[in-house]
């Protein structure tokens, strides 16, 4: 009130500026002083409303600071780190809630310079990247390997063992003629596409086309020789059948059937030397079969080997296996040689 009492006096000071020099002189109250009393203080009052409006912004911008909703902080899912919580001052933030579940209280917009280093101080720093647990490649797809084009030839090897499992014999055909069309060098698909002609009694003329074809590719394959004289011995064509067998040198051959057809066509062109060789070689390799020895037997009576020759007939007659013409025959020769 000191302050209030002194504004009075300066107040009646400068409405009485000879009050100083003037001698105080005491007044009885006229009828209505207290009226005149009141007036001082309504004007003290008045002038004291500013100052108390000031000192009550300033205090209470200081004490009253309005709770400013904040954005909540986006933190990592999994933090690799947990941030020690700062230490506050129980004097500057009594009341501050924990950083990860509460929003962060801030003062009103006229002293965002004391909030910027508040904000700064509890704010998590939140990593630019999200360190991963472990570092996954990503999935790489194994490259295909690139399949390899088959050759024709390869081509016909898998023909031909496809032909060579198979049970129908018409099947059979069909792969191994794509297999030859592929490959027409291809000696195991011309076998078995030979064999299965002779096993399915295909006609003469389809076996004798495809047999000497055969010939021109391998014309010492003792099956290609072997098939075309038989056929040229069926057409009664002997010559021809002993120039096919002969593409073969008959001493590096033991293969019966071969040397039968050779024998008996020397016999049919009456080249009996050439026959009787050939028979003898044949009842070594086959000594039970009646018709080797006959051959023998008729070689060597027309070369007029008389004994070699009886000798060779009674071989033949006691193998009880020729017909009963070729019995007299041979019971005929030996009654002329004995």
């Amino acid at each position: 009130m000191s302050l209030i009492n002194q504004m009075l006096r300066d107040l009646e000071q400068r409405n009485n500026p000879n009050a100083a020099s003037t001698p105080k002189l005491e007044l009885r109250p006229a009828p209505h002083t207290k009226h005149r009393r009141r007036w001082p203080w309504l004007i003290a009052f008045a002038l004291t409303l500013p100052v108390h409006y000031l000192w009550r912004q300033t205090h209470s911008n200081q004490a009253e600071q309005p709770a400013v909703a904040v954005p909540r902080l986006a933190l990592p899912a999994k933090p690799t780190q947990t941030l020690p919580a700062t230490p506050v001052e129980p004097q500057q933030q009594p009341t501050e809630a924990p950083i990860a579940n509460a929003t962060i209280a801030q003062p009103a917009l006229p002293n965002t310079e004391q909030v910027i280093p508040i904000v700064k101080a509890i704010e998590p720093e939140v990593p630019l990247s999200l360190p991963s647990a472990a570092a996954i490649p990503p999935a790489i797809t194994p490259a295909a390997k690139p399949v390899k084009a088959q050759t024709p030839a390869e081509q016909a090897d898998a023909l031909y063992r496809r032909a060579k499992a198979g049970n129908s014999s018409a099947a059979i055909l069909a792969h191994l003629r794509n297999a030859l069309q592929l490959n027409p060098s291809h000696l195991g698909a011309r076998t078995l596409f030979l064999q299965t002609l002779l096993k399915a009694h295909a006609g003469s003329e389809e076996i004798a086309d495809f047999v000497q074809a055969s010939l021109q590719l391998f014309p010492d394959n003792l099956l290609f020789v072997k098939t075309r004289a038989h056929l040229y011995v069926q057409e009664k064509n002997f010559a021809e059948a002993i120039n096919t067998l002969e593409q073969i040198s008959a001493d590096s051959v033991d293969d019966t059937a071969y040397l039968s057809l050779l024998a008996a066509g020397y016999q049919q062109q009456q080249r009996f030397p050439q026959a009787e060789r050939i028979y003898q070689r044949l009842t070594q390799f086959q000594p039970d079969k009646a018709e080797n020895w006959l051959g023998l037997a008729i070689c060597q009576d027309k070369l007029n080997e008389t004994q070699a020759a009886a000798q060779a007939y009674q071989q033949a007659l006691d193998k009880n296996t020729l017909n009963a013409d070729v019995v007299n025959y041979i019971k005929q020769r030996l009654s002329a040689l004995n």
